[in-house]
């Protein structure tokens, strides 16, 4: 049954995570978007965490909600299951509209207890293509989306993954894209003293991956290419953005076996990216099975000619010969050949900055982001969803 929306009240949405334990990550960095951007006039927003952290205990404070924790994440604990019956009674006292859910045990346990305690929509989120997911969680988590009233992918590619392993039908799937504040990149400035300090000669080239130091995201293909672009090239320098640190990761060794250790800088994690997208003159994503790279998101706003891997959800972003250039997966010497393209021709890089940068205006920004879901959230709420499980 359909009923009419009072637009002068307000929908009350509870927002359900296992845990929040930094604001850098691509799916807590959006939801803290989310929490802190959604409008308060028509929606009135709770955050429950599945267990504390150090991080939300000293930044907490920044998030404009009510915020709860009820620790539920040690199954073997009999006070697991106590929590669990806790999360039904705040469901039932609270009285949410919706409930939105991130995270494997909450996209399990949220929804499930969610529905027990009578609330009427439910939202399941994916966003990654879930090699971390086991037998077990997977028999659990098919069982908890017929509980679901939507589940909202951030790409194609993953709303695909999750209709054909998890069975759920399309139309139950909507996709919206990540979204980015494009406000720091409008007057982004080359920031030639960053690059004195990291021994780069100013007339050098500077290629580029922003990434954090883990086997999916292939950093090995990007050194592997480099060792191929410095064979023709003298006058180009490879920059990695992201943890782990230098000296931690076979990375670098990797670099050390093919000679080319000095021309790669390894500078670690950073909360401002702007200044080292600044000195790019190519950005790269070598990453597998990604969801939506945000890197790639905060390439395109910066104006940074992009080439990334053809994989997971980079295609919804970047499309060959349109707003940058793909290579196959793990395939370096088609990574180096396209990097080769780009700094010879920097007419045909410039345009693709463009369009991506156009892109970005048009697609990728918080508010559009913040629009789908609240339009989502409206329609769910006037619709009050009844399942068939």
């Amino acid at each position: 049954m359909t009923v009419a929306l009072d637009m002068t009240v307000r929908t009350k949405l509870v927002y359900v995570i296992d845990v929040l334990d930094t604001n850098l990550a691509g799916t807590e960095n959006q939801l803290i978007k989310m929490i802190n951007g959604l409008d308060k006039g028509k929606f009135d927003v709770h955050l429950l965490c599945f267990h504390d952290h150090e991080w939300f205990r000293r930044n907490g404070g920044s998030l404009d909600c009510a915020k709860t924790i009820i620790e539920i994440n040690r199954f073997k604990k009999p006070s697991t299951y106590w929590n669990i019956l806790r999360l039904i009674r705040f469901f039932q006292k609270l009285q949410p509209d919706i409930v939105h859910t991130f995270f494997p045990v909450a996209n399990i346990v949220g929804v499930i207890a969610a529905r027990l305690a009578g609330v009427r929509a439910v939202v399941s989120s994916r966003r990654d293509y879930g090699e971390w997911m086991s037998d077990g969680y997977l028999t659990f988590t098919r069982l908890a989306n017929r509980f679901a009233s939507l589940i909202t992918t951030n790409s194609n590619s993953v709303k695909t993954l999750t209709v054909n392993v998890e069975g759920v039908p399309v139309e139950k799937v909507e996709v919206i894209y990540n979204g980015l504040d494009i406000r720091p990149f409008a007057q982004m400035k080359r920031d030639l003293d960053l690059k004195r300090r990291l021994g780069i000669p100013e007339g050098h080239r500077v290629v580029g991956v922003v990434a954090n130091f883990r086997p999916m995201k292939r950093h090995d293909t990007f050194v592997r290419a480099a060792h191929e672009v410095l064979k023709q090239y003298k006058d180009v320098d490879f920059v990695l953005v992201g943890g782990i640190l230098a000296g931690q990761t076979p990375v670098e060794a990797l670099g050390h076996s093919l000679g080319i250790s000095e021309r790669l800088h390894f500078v670690g994690m950073q909360e401002d990216i702007v200044p080292y997208l600044s000195i790019m003159d190519i950005g790269v994503n070598c990453s597998e099975r990604e969801g939506q790279s945000n890197a790639i998101m905060e390439y395109m706003a910066a104006g940074v000619p992009c080439i990334v891997a053809a994989s997971g959800g980079n295609p919804d972003l970047i499309t060959h010969n349109v707003h940058g250039l793909t290579f196959p997966l793990g395939d370096h010497r088609t990574l180096a050949e396209r990097i080769i393209t780009l700094l010879e021709n920097d007419a045909l890089a410039a345009e693709f900055a463009r369009r991506a940068r156009n892109k970005a205006d048009a697609e990728l920004t918080v508010s559009a982001m913040l629009s789908r879901y609240e339009n989502s959230y409206r329609r769910l709420a006037a619709s009050g969803v009844e399942l068939n499980v």
